[in-house]
């Protein structure tokens, strides 16, 4: 327990709605995984771990949050199967490959994530982002291969007039 050198009213604070924090664009990634945790659902009725990524290597997003959540028990067997592959990509991306059983192991691992931005909910009213993709730091995707040569490393989204592939060399 820690002594507070102050007293704080509920009253004279701000709420966390009040303050519209803004997500990062749509776009991919390079990510370190800062925190991990297991979590159970809302109903008590499964089970996620729950992944804090910080962005490393963006210098206008470096350093913000986006969290994401891997789903191993549900009702929804659905649910389940998409959280398998999730964290299957994941395992395969850090080279954890030889058995996962606990979440520290993610700790400070590299990758990408390809994310949107989504409208909030009537608990939480701001937009967020949601994770659709974990990649490889290079941005390819995990079971395909390395990416091809010339390919840029993971970054934020291109802009919609940004050329669709690379010049062909003459050589």
């Amino acid at each position: 327990m820690a002594r507070l050198n102050q007293t704080y009213y509920a009253n004279d604070l701000p709420r966390s709605a009040d303050i519209a924090i803004e997500p990062v664009p749509a776009g991919i990634y390079e990510v370190q995984i800062t925190g991990t945790d297991l979590k159970t659902t809302q109903k008590g009725d499964g089970q996620y771990i729950w992944l804090e990524h910080t962005v490393v290597r963006n210098a206008e997003y470096n350093g913000r949050k986006i969290f994401s959540r891997i789903t191993i028990s549900n009702p929804s067997q659905k649910a389940v199967d998409i959280g398998r592959a999730q964290l299957g990509d994941i395992l395969e991306i850090t080279g954890l490959t030889n058995g996962f059983n606990d979440t520290e192991a993610l700790m400070n691992k590299l990758l990408g994530i390809k994310v949107k931005v989504v409208d909030g909910t009537p608990e939480r009213p701001n937009k967020q982002n949601e994770v659709t993709a974990y990649l490889y730091p290079d941005g390819h995707q995990p079971g395909r291969g390395p990416a091809p040569q010339g390919q840029p490393a993971v970054h934020a989204a291109a802009p919609a007039d940004a050329p669709k592939s690379a010049p062909k060399r003459p050589f």
